[in-house]
């Protein structure tokens, strides 16, 4: 196993500094041993949700992300600070930009959900049908940020054979909006929602739906309940 040290960042958080209403952002250090970088951040990330969640700031409305990433020695795990560097957040007010939700995410629409890998913003092959299931469907990532597809446009002409031939993919841009400002509850809720309703995912679950269901409610991180889901997609 790696050792590594993760500086996060925090951005849009309110309330949590005395004396402050406006928007809070800060940075902290905080180790994690892994196999990989990858691995790494995740941890990181699960670990730290849980720390907001015992400091009662998992609902202040902030997202965190992991900013830098260094694999260090054991020796020097002791003398990593581990203090905030806090400072007012005057872009918290502004629209981030919906690419930087990092995959994997939670895809939620009407009566069903996916996870996916590539990044939101590139372009990508998509079915006539999966066109019209994605229109205003939820993104949710491993840190707790979302972002909702308000269009899917075509990179090319729609052919007749296109759309006699609805399992034909063609090459699409995804239109995204920031938000909207959804809890890990919230996201629980839809997931529970969709498995305990009526819904193409509930049919072909090769699984009894109790069991799914319990995974969802395990999951007490964005990045758990991410992997709850790719695991219950596995078992359709």
């Amino acid at each position: 196993m790696a050792h590594f040290r993760c500086l996060i960042r925090g951005e849009g958080f309110l309330g949590i500094l005395e004396g402050r209403a406006g928007p809070i952002g800060f940075y902290v250090n905080r180790p994690v041993e892994a196999v990989d970088a990858e691995q790494a951040r995740r941890a990181v990330l699960d670990a730290f949700h849980a720390e907001l969640a015992e400091r009662g700031w998992a609902d202040r409305g902030g997202r965190v992300i992991v900013d830098e990433m260094d694999e260090i020695d054991a020796s020097e795990l002791p003398v990593i600070g581990q203090g905030f560097v806090v400072f007012p957040d005057e872009q918290a007010g502004a629209e981030p930009g919906a690419a930087d939700l990092q995959p994997p995410f939670l895809l939620i629409w009407h009566g069903g959900f996916s996870v996916h890998s590539e990044a939101l913003a590139e372009p990508s092959m998509m079915t006539r049908t999966a066109m019209n299931r994605f229109r205003n469907a939820i993104c949710y990532d491993g840190s707790g940020s979302t972002c909702t597809i308000i269009d899917v446009i075509p990179l090319r002409d729609v052919t007749l054979r296109d759309r006699m031939l609805p399992w034909r993919r063609i090459p699409v841009r995804l239109v995204l909006q920031p938000g909207p400002d959804l809890s890990l509850a919230d996201v629980r809720d839809r997931l529970l929602s969709i498995l305990q309703g009526e819904s193409e995912i509930a049919d072909f679950l090769k699984m009894p739906v109790d069991d799914a269901i319990a995974w969802v409610r395990r999951a007490v991180t964005p990045m758990a309940l991410i992997e709850a889901a790719n695991a219950i997609l596995g078992a359709c």
